[in-house]
């Protein structure tokens, strides 16, 4: 009888132990994301830069249907250098959907600006400890 408790008590542990650990990688898989689109927003380049992976592939569907341009970092650098920058506080962004899987990772983030509103779809890859993102995909909302 002592060994089961003895089990049951270790298995809860090693249970709780690992719900904290996939809580602590989702906090910063939606850290990640935030930094990227904040700063995309606030055009501090620098900052989002930080949460991209070099090979970034981002691209979306247009509002007409079509399917956009590619934007990797150094387009989405110039892009900022000419859009105009939406303040912290005026931002809509929610992280949904984490889902991890080894060294990759997936989320859906909600975003826009007041009257145009997109989903993101995001995926994430670890390399030397830290989440990047390495594709973006977007849709209008209807």
């Amino acid at each position: 009888m002592k060994r089961i408790i003895i089990l049951v008590i270790l298995s809860i542990s090693v249970a709780t132990s690992q719900a904290q650990s996939i809580t602590d990688e989702n906090a910063v898989i939606e850290k990640t994301i935030l930094n990227y689109i904040e700063n995309f927003f606030e055009n501090n380049y620098d900052a989002m830069n930080e949460s991209l992976h070099p090979r970034l592939a981002k691209r979306g569907l247009n509002q007409d249907g079509t399917l956009s341009d590619d934007f990797p970092p150094e387009k989405l650098k110039e892009l900022m250098l000419t859009k105009q920058k939406f303040k912290i506080e005026h931002q809509y962004n929610v992280v949904e959907n984490i889902i991890v899987y080894g060294n990759m990772a997936s989320a859906s983030l909600k975003t826009g600006y007041p009257k145009t509103r997109w989903t993101e779809y995001i995926h994430l890859v670890k390399l030397e400890g830290n989440w990047k993102i390495i594709n973006v995909f977007w849709e209008f909302k209807k």
